[in-house]
């Protein structure tokens, strides 16, 4: 997933020590739930980052779209970072750059929604589930099994959203907010999810320094150690054409990958849909029941 330079973050986890830190409004928070919603979100990405939310001021309380399935009626609710921080959860602040004066905008956008839809039916989701279900699992295995390319095309030009209005997911409200301040998303924010977020603007923590000329020197003084010392076996020497047969080798078996690669994410794209529909008729029957003992 790429994005343009106009929308740009840097991502850093918070640690105990972190904890009276002051925060910026506009900046978002990934971390993970136990909840219904992300837990089901978890599992359709195969990540441990299934949850995100907006920061709205200095404190670092935020705005999420509630992650629980059937528990709370809420769409989104207010809470805080130190709520995460306090229950062990790991957390990724996002700094984010943004246009001048929109950080205001961007927490605002979360605000109108937490104003705007007060609660979620049943229906809503049940919607939203199999939003995850059939559209984000697909997609998710497919790019992370490298699936048939044909196929992961279809699924990024032909999206499938279903939801209700304004019942956002987790990673769709950071998204939609993030474009008030100048963010452009190269797919539908409805498609984006927290572990898109989070691999997206995730930093390695180990950079490799430039091997120095010490260093050249050891290294060149062992390989020659290595070629004297008996029982080792020396490097092969360069044959013409062994390039070109060592490359036909590797696309071999990198074919080989492929088509294995393929059937593997069918399979898990079956099993999903299975999961799926069985989870949606079971919601629905204990839905009728209620409704005949009411």
């Amino acid at each position: 997933m790429r994005v343009s330079q106009r929308g740009r973050a840097i991502l850093r986890r918070l640690s105990a020590h972190d904890a009276g830190q002051t925060f910026r409004p506009g900046d978002f928070l990934l971390t993970s739930s136990g909840e219904g919603m992300a837990w089901l979100l978890g599992v359709a990405t195969a990540s441990r980052i299934n949850h995100a939310a907006v920061i709205i001021d200095e404190r670092g309380t935020i705005i999420e779209a509630n992650p629980s399935f059937l528990s709370d009626g809420r769409a989104f609710r207010v809470s805080s970072v130190q709520r995460y921080l306090d229950a062990g959860k790991p957390c990724w602040i996002g700094y984010v750059e943004v246009r001048e004066g929109s950080r205001q905008e961007v927490a605002g956008y979360a605000l109108h929604l937490l104003r705007a839809k007060g609660s979620v039916s049943v229906s809503g989701r049940l919607w939203q589930a199999a939003h995850t279900i059939f559209s984000t699992a697909p997609r998710s295995y497919l790019a992370r099994l490298r699936g048939p390319a044909a196929l992961r095309d279809f699924l990024e030009r032909r999206s499938l959203v279903m939801r209700e209005n304004l019942c956002y997911s987790s990673g769709e409200l950071v998204a939609r907010a993030l474009e008030r301040g100048g963010f452009i998303w190269e797919y539908d924010p409805a498609l984006i999810t927290p572990a898109d977020i989070f691999h997206r603007y995730c930093q390695p923590e180990l950079v490799l320094a430039p091997q120095s000329a010490k260093g050249a020197r050891v290294a060149s003084k062992s390989l020659v150690a290595a070629r004297a010392k008996p029982g080792v076996t020396p490097l092969a020497p360069y044959t013409p054409g062994q390039d070109r047969e060592r490359a036909m080798a590797s696309s071999t078996l990198t074919t080989s990958q492929a088509a294995d690669s393929g059937w593997q994410a069918l399979l898990g794209i079956g099993v999903a849909t299975a999961v799926g529909l069985a989870c949606i008729g079971f919601l629905e029957e204990l839905w009728r029941s209620t409704g005949r003992k009411a």
